[in-house]
């Protein structure tokens, strides 16, 4: 039976406050919000990967997290943004005898009770509705590609009332998972395998999601409607989705690339590799300063293993956010043992036999090495697409403002050339929430819906339990504008170019970052020239207009 609980005074909370209350025998916390006037009572972490919902901020009627900024809609939960995939558990409130009640099920979706609710946080969520097909279409849907643009794309189909035959290629030889957690807590061993799933093979079957993993996709004919796959018949479709995700490089041109104990970072299969090898593993070496390199770094080092990073640069992460940021994350990782390799060439991979044992650099030092893992970039996985298309330079697909990149055919996620919509510039970007809200509106727009994707980029990392978050694209900028203190990892820096602000990245800022993103979406940010030290993001964003969009999902 539902259990109505006593929760609080009807006068605890002002307008727009939001606050978590513990709730009695182990139950599960509440987060209770004033809003228009009227109490709401909802799970009190985020179904993504559990934050604590009292530390995010309420912007145009949505709920913010405040970790990686999925959206819930105010009035009801609604997902409205990822990277969650569920609802945010709602409960009913009663306002009586000058006390707020909220009634909690016996099992409580946030108790990860529903097989269709995401594994992949601590706390669950609930699902959104799909549409029974009693009445299924001819039509066939194919989405190449079992990452996040294309989970994501197949539940937004389904709950938005496709009815018809739809099916997920996959080169990877597990169920979609969440790839963000591979470098780091998955390799660090605070994530099991069971952890990693986006949704329970149960979510699929009932959804009639056909998924086809281990399945490799070698060529596509426009003119037919097919998919040419390797060791299975042509695949005829209707409407296609291309989000097949990247390869990470290797480095064919350096002798030894090919030693045992020298492995690339992409899939579930690979971290597993990783894991399987480290445990024997003394000497570690991490060739690129890439986020993913830096993070394997922060996940595989250990009192018994000792990890050096080899990097071109000066410091990990100079181009993207600037050497004051990259100087502190190095000095981060000194201070847990990493030794760096700065401004260094690798010019051979030597082994005995034919395992492993060392990395020479260009200086004529060898690095001991039983366990080496690349971390030098990816590029698109999108050669089973030459011959239908040209692509760019460094093997993406153009689309236009919808995602389209021919009729019929869409592209989302890390393949995707897309018209950024703060500057209509041309780009492409490899981060997993953008993939996933691409996912959505190609999903939409394969039913004709035509809505152009404005999404703001964001992006996170994670080391030794810092995180690092960055809203916005600035590919160039002039200056850098910082307020706090790198070196503490509390600080907004403010990426600058001819006056105007195109990006910011920030430690220990979760509540400015939620309202720059607002200002982003809104195109509203003040010139560069605007802002000071006592500049209020909140005020900002309450006043900028146009309004924001809500979404759904």
């Amino acid at each position: 039976m539902p259990t109505e609980i006593d929760l609080t005074s009807l006068d605890a909370l002002q307008e727009g406050e939001l606050r978590a209350f513990p709730t009695a025998n182990d139950g599960p916390p509440v987060l209770l919000i004033r809003h228009a006037g009227e109490y709401l009572a909802y799970a009190a972490h985020c179904p993504h990967y559990g934050a604590p919902l009292e530390k995010g901020k309420i912007v145009e009627g949505q709920l913010v997290c405040p970790w990686h900024h999925a959206c819930f809609r105010v009035a009801d939960g609604h997902l409205c943004e990822p990277p969650a995939l569920d609802h945010l558990p709602s409960f009913r409130v009663r306002e009586a005898e000058g006390r707020v009640w909220v009634t909690l099920p016996d099992n409580p979706a946030a108790s990860m009770s529903d097989l269709n609710a995401t594994p992949t946080a601590e706390v669950g969520g609930a699902a959104p509705d799909m549409v029974e097909a009693r009445h299924a279409e001819e039509r066939t849907f194919v989405l190449v590609g079992g990452g996040a643009a294309g989970q994501l794309a197949a539940q937004t189909l389904r709950a938005e009332g496709f009815t018809g035959r739809l099916l997920m290629v996959s080169a990877d030889e597990f169920e979609p998972y969440d790839r963000t957690k591979l470098s780091k807590a998955y390799l660090a061993g605070k994530a099991q395998p069971e952890n990693l799933p986006l949704r329970q093979s149960a979510f699929y079957e009932q959804h009639r999601i056909e998924l086809l993993t281990n399945t490799r996709v070698i060529g596509l004919d426009r003119e037919k409607q097919e998919l040419r796959l390797a060791d299975r018949a042509n695949l005829a479709f209707d409407k296609l989705l291309l989000a097949p995700g990247t390869t990470p490089k290797s480095l064919p041109n350096v002798p030894g690339h090919n030693l045992a104990g020298v492995v690339l970072l992409r899939t579930q299969a690979d971290a597993n590799k990783i894991l399987q090898l480290a445990q024997s593993a003394r000497q570690v070496v991490i060739i690129g300063a890439s986020f993913i390199g830096m993070e394997v770094a922060s996940s595989l080092t250990s009192e018994e293993r000792h990890v050096t990073v080899i990097a071109q640069s000066k410091e990990p992460f100079a181009k993207v956010l600037g050497p004051e940021i990259g100087a502190m994350f190095r000095q981060l990782h000194h201070q847990h043992g990493v030794a760096f390799a700065a401004e260094a060439d690798v010019i051979e991979i030597v082994g005995e036999g034919a395992q492993v044992t060392g990395v020479r650099l260009k200086t004529g030092q060898v690095l001991p090495a039983d366990l080496v893992v690349l971390g030098v970039g990816v590029r698109p996985a999108t050669d089973f697409l030459q011959t239908a298309f040209d692509l760019e330079p460094d093997g993406g697909l153009r689309v236009d403002e919808h995602l389209q990149a021919a009729p019929g055919i869409y592209a989302a996620g890390d393949i995707a050339h897309f018209p950024l919509a703060a500057t209509g510039n041309i780009t492409r970007m490899e981060h997993w929430r953008l993939a996933q809200q691409q996912g959505r509106v190609a999903a939409l727009n394969m039913l004709g819906r035509q809505e152009k994707y404005t999404g703001v980029p964001f992006f996170w990392t994670q080391q030794y339990g810092k995180s690092l978050r960055y809203v916005g694209h600035a590919e160039h900028y002039d200056t850098i504008m910082y307020h706090g203190d790198v070196s503490k990892q509390d600080f907004l820096a403010l990426y600058v170019q001819h006056g105007r602000i195109l990006a910011a990245a920030s430690m220990n800022r979760d509540a400015d970052m939620i309202f720059i993103e607002a200002l982003f979406a809104k195109q509203q940010m003040p010139a560069a020239a605007d802002v000071t030290l006592t500049t209020s993001w909140q005020q900002l964003a309450q006043k900028a207009q146009p309004q924001r969009k809500t979404a759904q999902t």
